[in-house]
């Protein structure tokens, strides 16, 4: 199964529990699509991702009232290069724009993105499962193979308890971003809010790598998505 020929293909999500043997199971909102919008038939291709890293290749050989079953004819594995690195999001003061950005950052590869509350942000964001659904279809439109993560933390105190290296991004920083990926190691990129991180969340990360990401002032998901693209 060739890059080319899955950029060309529409891409479903079923989860580990629909897999048994060399059958997969569509149900719920993934079978509607897969047969009511797309009105794949019994004996068409479908191509399924369980989230995990690979892509399959089936024939549908059943589709009942809920359910879609399909054989597997070809397994494509995929690496998740920067599956160790956590982007650390404020919830920003506008939700779409939150929204935005984690669907271009799962797009760019991004797996993991943790949600704080900052001290400079009032957000009454709290529907982080319409975030996922939004997580879940950019992995598909994008067909990637790994379905992100998204948790709430409650603050940067909770963030700096976390194994792993810790990375600022400020716009007064003098180094620009550089990065080497270990992938033995975790990493939490943090992002500041609108106004920034206030000194009290800044002494949380003593002797952590403070970057900027360019000279001009940048939109908090800009920066975010900037730093997607550059990794």
């Amino acid at each position: 199964m060739s890059s080319s020929l899955l950029s060309n293909v529409e891409l479903y999500f079923t989860p580990k529990e629909n897999y048994s043997g060399d059958q997969i199971v569509i149900d719920k909102d993934e079978f509607k699509h897969a047969v009511q919008v797309m009105r794949n038939p019994v004996g068409g291709l479908i191509y399924i991702t369980n989230g995990k890293g690979s892509i399959f290749k089936c024939e549908i050989i059943l589709i009942e009232q809920k359910i879609l079953k399909a054989n597997v004819l070809e397994e494509v594995k995929r690496e998740n290069d920067i599956g160790n690195i956590y982007f650390c999001i404020p919830k920003l003061k506008n939700p779409d724009r939150l929204k935005f950005a984690v669907e271009k950052c799962v797009e760019l590869g991004v797996t993991n993105f943790i949600l704080f509350d900052s001290e400079r942000t009032i957000s009454k964001f709290s529907n982080i499962n319409r975030l996922e659904k939004i997580a879940l279809a950019a992995m598909k439109q994008s067909l990637r193979a790994y379905l992100p993560t998204i948790k709430m933390l409650d603050s940067l105190n909770s963030i700096s308890k976390l194994g792993g290296e810790k990375i600022l991004f400020e716009q007064n920083s003098e180094m620009n971003f550089s990065f080497i990926n270990n992938r033995d190691m975790n990493y939490y990129f943090i992002f500041g809010p609108e106004g920034g991180l206030t000194e009290k969340e800044l002494n949380l990360f003593q002797g952590a790598k403070i970057f900027s990401l360019g000279e001009y002032r940048m939109r908090s998901e800009t920066a975010i998505m900037k730093c997607a693209s550059l990794l």
